[in-house]
């Protein structure tokens, strides 16, 4: 009776890269990892397992639902939906060890089983940086963060050839100001800000349909709308439509609108001696994590439509407050890696420039040349100072299939030790592009390879 095997494929929503993939892969995550170096953030790591009472006191609306939640001995465990609210608890741990502002970056794997597509997965890499101090920061903070994370996705598109991008962008105390003004709060606003998040991904006919249901006013709906069509303009803050002007009387005298507004015109103008086309505003942003409480963004691939957002983030003045007394407002944003580059990588939509896994394969022919190749393999690796990629196999089979071995792993040099080289102390060094092999002293050898590589 045979073993029953068990089915090896990945879960859905899941995704392993093959070596040369893993390494475009990699190669895009170490340009995010040093965009995010230069522009003053420095490194952080955090559990991908929290205390589900850590993760829930920030989690909300769909986000919630998507945690994965599991329990192991008396302990209540979710794995981390973002790395967000993993880092506020961290700032609130380590307070006293920091030193404010405190610029960090993150770049990691992060959980929501949410329905698994093509660009959307349940395990993905985020790219996170976040500006964090005590008590108050400066709207100039969410300038350096937007700003960092578009030189970072413009070095992105430059390599890879994506285009242009655009990145929209909000105040969420507009938002917060206008429905104060109209006295809706608790579960009727964060339905509405939900559907107000949607409005790029539906169509306007569902999007009037469940904006209707879920206001369930008449003229607070027509506001709404009305809302999405004001202009603002630098140097003179909102411009109304003379048609609304009696409309939106009200913004004259609500302070949280006016903040949210002049927040909003301060980025804009500073963003502007960036670039003049590449920011632009759109009240639709309004993100749909609870913890954002003023500026908000997200970044489009005019190209890639289809993606979405690939990169998006806030301000938030309260992420803190369920782990300290103490008074921490921040702002951050993060770029989707996995989400983005994966699906690109998978359709060959990125130039794949594979350098190969190797430099130097060494082939030791037989057992009493294995010693001999292993000092030649050490030495080599010693020369180049480690930047030189560089293996051994011991494998006794034919040296035809050895050299297949070679070429599949993209070897630029094989050097060959049998017993000849080994009795006469010289080495067989191949170029596996011009298929030249000649015969010579480890020195030489050394020589050939450092002037190549």
């Amino acid at each position: 009776m045979s073993k029953k095997q068990i089915n090896t494929k990945v879960l859905s929503g899941f995704v392993e890269l093959l070596p040369k993939e893993q390494i475009l892969f990699d190669n895009i995550k170490n340009i995010v990892e040093k965009s995010y170096k230069s522009a003053g953030y420095v490194a952080i790591d955090t559990p991908v397992i929290e205390k589900s009472e850590v993760l829930f006191a920030k989690a909300g609306g769909d986000t919630e639902k998507q945690v994965y939640r599991f329990t192991k001995g008396d302990n209540d465990l979710s794995l981390r939906f973002d790395l967000t609210v993993p880092f506020a608890r961290y700032v609130s741990e380590h307070y006293n060890d920091l030193v404010f502002p405190f610029k960090r970056y993150h770049i990691a794997k992060v959980y929501r089983g949410e329905r698994a597509q093509k660009g959307r997965y349940r395990e993905f890499y985020q790219a996170d940086i976040d500006i964090v101090s005590e008590d108050s920061l400066s709207v100039m903070y969410d300038v350096d963060i937007i700003s960092t994370l578009a030189k970072t996705i413009e070095n992105l598109c430059n390599l890879c050839s994506l285009g242009n991008f655009k990145m929209k962008i909000s105040n969420r105390k507009i938002w917060d100001g206008f429905f104060e003004e109209f006295s809706i709060s608790g579960e009727q606003k964060a339905s509405i800000m939900n559907i107000i998040d949607k409005k790029a991904k539906i169509t306007a006919e569902v999007f009037d349909t469940e904006l209707s249901e879920r206001v369930k006013n008449p003229n607070i709906e027509k506001l709404i709308k009305e809302l999405f069509e004001l202009e603002f303009i630098p140097n003179v803050g909102v411009s109304i439509p003379e048609k609304y002007h009696s409309d939106f009387a009200f913004i004259n005298n609500n302070e949280k609108m006016k903040q949210g507004i002049r927040e909003l015109e301060v980025v804009m103008k500073s963003l502007e001696t960036i670039s003049k086309d590449r920011f632009v505003i759109d009240l639709s942003i309004v993100r749909g994590l609870d913890y954002y409480t003023g500026t908000v963004f997200e970044t489009f691939l005019e190209n890639y439509p289809e993606f979405g957002s690939v990169s998006s983030g806030g301000r938030y003045e309260n992420l803190c407050d369920n782990y300290t007394d103490k008074k921490i407002c921040g702002v951050g944003g993060s770029i989707g890696l996995s989400r983005l580059f994966i699906p690109l990588i998978e359709d060959e939509k990125i130039e794949n420039k594979w350098d190969g896994l190797l430099d130097v394969l060494v082939l030791p022919q037989g057992e009493n040349c294995y010693l001999k190749a292993t000092e030649v393999k050490n030495q080599i690796t010693e020369c180049m100072n480690g930047i030189c990629k560089t293996s051994i196999i011991y494998e006794n089979k034919k040296f035809k299939k050895l050299m297949e071995y070679a070429n599949k792993l993209g070897a630029k040099y094989v050097v060959i030790i049998g017993e000849d080289e080994v009795a006469n102390n010289t080495i067989s060094v191949k170029n596996m592009i011009t298929g030249e092999q000649q015969t010579v002293s480890i020195n030489d050898a050394l020589k050939i390879i450092k002037e190549k590589i």
